[in-house]
């Protein structure tokens, strides 16, 4: 694995790239994303945490209770 970080400009939006000589003729898969943003930031675990409480909160009125409920093979396998 290669990784580079920069900041491109706004006068060289292009970005120059160097790898290294034995990945020549191989596919290479090239991916960029912000650094700087929310998400990808130290208070990503937070935000993390957020989202699923919020979830959790939200699909908690649809759980299924298990309470007194047994599973009948015999049942499930009756096709009749």
């Amino acid at each position: 694995m290669y990784r580079q970080i920069f900041m491109p400009t706004q006068n060289n939006p292009v970005i120059p790239i160097t790898i290294p000589k034995e990945w020549l003729g191989s596919k290479v898969e090239i991916i960029a994303f912000p650094l700087d943003l929310p998400y990808f930031t130290d208070n990503a675990v937070d935000l993390v945490k957020e989202r699923r409480q919020k979830r959790e909160n939200m699909l908690k009125h649809y759980k299924f209770k298990k309470n007194g409920y047994k599973f009948d093979r015999e049942e499930a396998n009756n096709y009749e």
